[in-house]
């Protein structure tokens, strides 16, 4: 699958609507997806039956508000396993996208899933500082996550 552009970004989100997408894989690395296409990947959250995603999102100038979207699959009601890889969204440009405090802080919020139990998360080289890092720590609060 190759996503390009906003048609493909949209074509994406309807993967959603599958009734036996029990597994999802996506290596998007590099690709200028940006925080439209991590709502995009948000809105599988809506999906009844993907229970396993596994998405590289690494170079793709995804910053807080991508990665706040992403956050929200924490309210999908069959995903158990989730693994995303967000390193390298630093662009070196003050001002813009990365991950940052903020999109750590959304990313601990996964602890409030009711079935999320296996969590993978890769983040080098962003920009979540030790606000981040403390946020992300609260994981470990979970009581559904059994593996991080």
């Amino acid at each position: 699958l190759v996503v390009r552009a906003s048609s493909g970004v949209n074509r994406l989100a309807s993967l959603k609507r599958l009734t036996v997408l029990h597994t999802l894989v996506f290596d998007l690395h590099d690709n200028q997806f940006g925080d439209i296409g991590a709502y995009a990947l948000a809105m599988l959250k809506g999906s009844p039956v993907l229970h396993t995603l596994s998405v590289d999102l690494s170079s793709n100038q995804v910053g807080d508000a991508g990665v706040q979207a992403l956050a929200t699959l924490k309210d999908s009601a069959a995903l158990h396993t989730l693994s995303l890889s967000l390193s390298y969204n630093r662009t070196g440009v003050p001002g813009s996208s990365q991950v940052g405090v903020a999109g750590a802080q959304a990313l601990a919020l996964l602890k409030d899933s009711t079935v999320l139990h296996t969590l993978s998360l890769n983040l080098p080289d962003n920009g979540l500082g030790d606000a981040g890092a403390q946020a992300l720590a609260t994981l470990k609060d979970s009581t559904v996550l059994h593996t991080l």
